[in-house]
């Protein structure tokens, strides 16, 4: 098992971005596959932080 030191930095980005991702809300799902389909199936968002992106950047 390797320390949290020792991990590449590749695997670090790889775990960070995974923690990023989180279920989306329900309607998403039933909106995206239908109330019969949605029931086993799950889509996962990136959560937004209003820091990032470049929509605002004034």
């Amino acid at each position: 098992m390797l320390m949290a030191r020792n991990k590449t930095s590749g695997k670090k980005k790889r775990l960070a971005a995974k923690g990023d991702l989180r279920p989306a809300p329900r309607w998403a799902d039933i909106k995206k596959y239908s109330l019969k389909r949605a029931r086993s199936r799950r889509i996962r968002v990136r959560t937004k932080n209003w820091r990032r992106g470049k929509s605002l950047n004034v």
